[in-house]
């Protein structure tokens, strides 16, 4: 429990715990999306949803103690950070790209 102790003195599980919640609803509502659309682009919307949680995930779990210290290093940064947080952003890259090839 001492190891959580900066976690709560500085709010990052409050945070964490509050964006993993509305990341839950968010999920919920894209996988019942899910099966009421069948265009590529809203495809992308939902499985960078679903990315975004998966990375929110990882960050708690990382913060929680649950992975080993030891992370691959990409120039200093994390790989794990990078891919979680950039990929959501790529897929809604390609959801745009789909959108407005298909929109012409």
């Amino acid at each position: 429990m001492e190891n959580l102790q900066p976690l709560i003195a500085d709010g990052t599980a409050i945070e964490l715990i509050v964006r993993l919640a509305l990341g839950a609803l968010a999920c919920v509502l894209a996988i019942v999306s899910w099966t009421r659309t069948r265009t590529l682009d809203w495809f992308f919307v939902i499985a960078a949803i679903l990315a975004s949680y998966a990375g929110t995930l990882y960050r708690a779990l990382k913060a929680f103690g649950l992975f080993p210290k030891g992370d691959l290093l990409v120039y200093g940064a994390s790989l794990g950070i990078i891919l979680s947080d950039n990929f959501p952003i790529l897929l809604l890259a390609f959801a745009c790209f789909f959108y407005v090839r298909n929109r012409k």
